[in-house]
């Protein structure tokens, strides 16, 4: 080989960080791995290579320069223009979907979907949320319909909500009471066809309408004498059903439930009994009104419950109506029933249209995520081998996008709630709770994540920036704050309880006081204990009330806010001074390579350009083949 051959100079990038051999790192100072070989071979005459080599191998035996032959292949894993090439990869990596078309003309398929998406969910929701109205409503209405027809002396005051209520339960509380209201119940079953809404009769297998069922409740034992202080009880319980079937009283009915249970050798304790409940199921068709999106019919059973709960004991037997639909299998003929059949199949066909777009969305992200966890390694790798230290938690956590996180969620909740929707449609289901709860959860998580894009510009993301770096500071100061919180919501159920119709539970005791903290109805709260009430209970209640809310509406609040305030005022500092950077940062901010480089698209090796699924491309990696550009290391 000719001594005074060159070998071709390496060109540096403005990404190539100073990186030395161990001669240059001794003169501090820094040249080009290419360049440094060629200069050697230009100006070192051919003599000097065996003192030269001698010096060197006496340097690194003695110690001076403090390199292993572990650390000479460690920093020989990376040329500089591998680590330039990999600060252009992190680079783009943090560029946001402009930067990222400028760079190497990657089309933003993600931010198109997922405005697209957006559009699709939301349309969703309100043919749903009309559909779903029109069902809630018709079920409403019917409840009170037989509130009405089957509740002796009902009174429209009792669907009110003032508050505090003006008038008090729907209750009996005497025995003769009780049974004329379970006759009018009967009476009322029996003449269920001169209410107003379409009901009928379920019929058993002779075509003879079900009899309406009293199902009694009862302690197995309780033999109870006040008088004497003496008792026999038996808490366990147990229930029986009886049919109540009219008896005949010439051309009269007698719908007396006393006689017809003593004509079948039936009778009940009110010391043993703990509720009772008349049963009978009705069926009825509901016509589509103007507000749902279809107008075919649906085909209800109603398995309606009156239940008169005697599980207090205190004197009082509260009077609630309920009943459970069951969607059924109708069997009718609709007039324009081909434009009904268009409308099913294209509702249906949108449905499907939504599940397939949120899953190619749910893959892109997926994929992502992916990449994100591979170049993360590769950039883990680097720091390991080529500086000897180990990447932060909280670099490494910048690699884990939880916006796609949040869209997957998004897209996995959408799903579902689709999936729930076409059953629905199709009617293999009646549960449209589960279906909104889902279908309106995805659509908040998919405007939760088009904030991702309105975060990469300046302006719009100092929202997003206050409740990122403030999150740990709220979470600290709620935990603590959760403490005084729970220690006034049981003391106030414990002692106000009693007394105070909003402390009666624990769950209504922390909405009472969760609604003091807001400034809502204190007057109110104060004058639920009047001054007639325990005088001990009326001064603890002023006390525990003033206690409350000046610590949390003057002291908790206050702090609260100030918190958000004071993060605040340190994203708007660091927006006018610039952001700390850890090692990350200042890694890839050392490459000076604008978006618009050709460098970016050059290195480009993946052509994903019009493959969006493509995660593993077949096309041969430049870097494969041993070079200068290479490891020196395999």
């Amino acid at each position: 080989m000719n001594p005074h051959s060159t070998v071709p100079i390496l060109r540096a990038s403005p990404c190539v960080s100073p990186r030395v051999s161990p001669r240059s790192h001794e003169h501090g100072s820094f040249t080009p791995l290419g360049q440094r070989i060629g200069e050697h071979h230009q100006h070192q005459p051919h003599q000097h290579n065996e003192d030269d080599q001698e010096h060197n191998q006496s340097m690194i035996s003695g110690g001076s320069i403090g390199l292993s032959h572990a650390n000479i292949q460690r920093m020989g894993s990376f040329t500089p223009h591998m680590e330039d090439k990999l600060r252009r990869k992190v680079k783009f990596y943090f560029m946001n979907p402009c930067e990222k078309w400028k760079a190497r003309r990657r089309f933003p398929w993600k931010l198109l979907l997922q405005i697209f998406k957006l559009v699709l969910v939301n349309v969703q929701l309100i043919i749903f949320g009309y559909d779903r109205s029109a069902h809630i409503n018709f079920l409403e209405k019917n409840n009170l319909a037989f509130e009405h027809v089957f509740l002796k002396k009902w009174d429209p005051t009792f669907e009110t909500m003032p508050y505090p209520p003006a008038i008090g339960k729907y209750a009996v509380y005497t025995r003769p009471v009780l049974d004329e209201y379970l006759n009018f119940a009967l009476e009322a079953y029996d003449n269920v066809s001169k209410s107003l809404g379409t009901y009928d009769y379920l019929l058993d297998e002779n075509g003879t309408k079900v009899p309406m069922q009293l199902c009694k409740t009862y302690f197995n034992e309780a033999n109870l004498q006040p008088s004497k202080k003496k008792y026999t009880f038996d808490s366990r319980v147990d229930t029986k059903c009886v049919p109540l079937v009219p008896l005949k009283n010439g051309t009269m009915n007698n719908y007396s439930v006393k006689d017809i249970l003593e004509s079948q050798n039936v009778s009940f304790s009110f010391e043993r009994l703990v509720k009772l409940e008349l049963k009978f199921p009705l069926m009825t068709i509901h016509l589509r009104t103007k507000d749902a999106v279809l107008d075919e019919p649906d085909c209800f059973q109603f398995d309606v419950t009156i239940l008169y709960d005697n599980s207090g004991h205190n004197g009082e037997v509260p009077i609630t109506i309920k009943f459970e639909p069951t969607t059924l299998e109708c069997h009718g003929h609709l007039l324009r029933d081909d434009d009904n059949k268009s409308a099913l199949g294209g509702l249906m066909a949108f449905d499907v249209f939504i599940i397939v777009i949120s899953a190619l969305s749910m893959t892109l992200c997926i994929r992502s995520l992916f990449r994100a966890q591979q170049l993360k390694a590769e950039v883990v790798d680097f720091f390991l081998k080529r500086r000897g230290k180990k990447l932060s938690v909280y670099d490494r956590l910048e690699f884990l996008d939880m916006w796609y996180v949040l869209i997957v969620i998004n897209d996995i909740v959408t799903i579902a709630g689709s999936a729930c929707k076409l059953e629905l449609e199709n009617k293999d289901s009646n549960n449209y709770e589960n279906a909104g709860i889902l279908l309106g959860t995805g659509s908040l998580f998919v405007w939760f994540g088009v904030l991702r894009y309105l975060g990469f510009f300046e302006k719009y993301n100092i929202l997003i920036l206050t409740m990122k770096r403030a999150s740990p500071n709220i979470i600290r100061f709620l935990t603590c704050a959760m403490f005084f919180y729970f220690g006034f919501t049981l003391c106030g159920w414990v002692v106000l309880g009693p007394y105070h119709i909003k402390f009666r539970s624990v769950s209504t005791a922390s909405e009472c006081l969760f609604s003091l903290v807001n400034g809502d109805d204190m007057f109110v709260t104060f004058s639920v204990i009047g001054e007639n009430a325990n005088p001990v209970i009326w001064y603890y209640s002023r006390i525990f009330l003033y206690t409350f809310i000046s610590l949390f509406i003057y002291v908790v609040l206050s702090l609260f806010i100030a918190v958000i305030m004071d993060t605040y005022e340190t994203i708007k500092y660091h927006y006018e001074h610039g952001f700390p950077k850890g090692e990350l940062m200042d890694f890839v901010e050392q490459c000076t390579d604008e978006v618009t480089s050709s460098l970016y698209q050059t290195e480009d090796h993946r052509g994903c350009d019009t493959n969006i699924f493509c995660c593993c491309c077949q096309r041969k990696n430049p870097d494969d083949i041993p070079n200068e550009y290479t490891s020196l290391i395999r």
